[in-house]
């Protein structure tokens, strides 16, 4: 992984301190202990595994890792279906399902799951946004302090794994690499042509505090006004791409960086009479793009960890 700059930077120099640590103490079966090493090992070993292009793949795995949770599930709330699975326990699913159903009208919580006569603690965080509802399960060892760590999944699991577009027709794909796919195939041409493409990178603040105070559908509004008002910048070869509920994605073909800093130099974006902060990065490249995870940094400028809005 070394050899690869990290999505999220210092993940990939996690040892495995805590993991002797727990073992050194009795706390956790070397069993399971060499299955996860294995696991790690057998996952890291191929190059063509989705660790190694998945946003959410790499997060997760990195993660996991740091919490040591023995499985993670995402599951569909409306069909019970998993759509995504991590761990060395791939077929707990239904039963893992069935263990947080009860309690799903909680936003968070924690049951006991019984596997192989050893009792453990079974996470699970709501998560979604308007019509989809998830919920995001981990297995773990009891006594492991990890809601830190089900916080971070479910903040990246909502910004990559449930994008929108401003429309039906040029709708993101679920998955960051497919993404990346689109942009690149978006770019290309006109980087082929010798032509620059500058990205505007928009973070805006967050929209959360108004579906509190004033319910969801009015949050949903004042997304659909600030989509529309985001267009009052752009030109026709222009592309806008929401990756998030505050992150928007400017693509502009054949344009300079001046050009574009110039028009968004006075730019302002308000939805239902409320004016939104927001932050914004500019990158532009010159030659054909192959892998735009090696340029993620320099596109979003790591505005959302630098500097908190909202």
């Amino acid at each position: 992984m070394s050899e690869k700059p990290g999505i999220y930077r210092d993940f990939h120099q996690v040892d495995l301190s805590h993991l002797i640590a727990l073992l050194n103490e009795g706390r956790i079966d070397p069993v399971i202990a060499e299955n996860l090493i294995q696991y790690w090992e057998k996952r890291l070993e191929d190059k063509k595994d989705a660790v190694y292009s998945r946003y959410i793949e790499y997060y997760l795995f990195f993660e996991s890792l740091r919490a040591l949770f023995l499985a993670v599930f995402i599951f569909d709330m409306k069909t019970g279906i998993s759509g995504h699975s991590y761990g060395i326990y791939p077929a707990l699913g239904p039963a893992i399902h069935a263990a947080i159903s009860g309690g799903l009208q909680n936003e968070s919580g924690a049951v006991d799951f019984e596997l192989n006569g050893k009792s453990y603690a079974l996470h699970y965080l709501r998560s979604g946004y308007q019509e989809q509802r998830y919920a995001i399960a981990a297995l773990g060892l009891k006594g492991q302090p990890i809601e830190d760590n089900l916080k971070r999944l479910k903040y990246v699991f909502e910004r990559f794994y449930l994008p929108s577009s401003f429309s039906d027709d040029s709708r993101v794909a679920l998955l960051f690499a497919d993404t990346a796919s689109l942009i690149t195939d978006m770019i290309n041409p006109s980087l082929a042509r010798k032509e620059p493409v500058t990205f505007a990178y928009l973070y805006f603040e967050s929209l959360t505090k108004y579906v509190g105070i004033a319910g969801e559908n009015f949050a949903q509004g004042l997304l659909d006004e600030l989509q529309k008002d985001v267009h009052r910048v752009l030109k026709d070869a222009d592309r806008s791409l929401i990756l998030s509920t505050r992150e928007i994605l400017i693509v502009s073909l054949n344009c300079e960086e001046d050009v574009i800093k110039k028009r968004f130099a006075d730019a302002y974006f308000h939805a239902k009479s409320l004016l939104l902060s927001f932050q914004v990065n500019f990158f532009t490249v010159k030659t054909p793009v192959t892998d735009l995870h090696l340029l993620w940094d320099s596109i979003t400028g790591n505005v959302a960890y630098k500097r908190k809005i909202g």
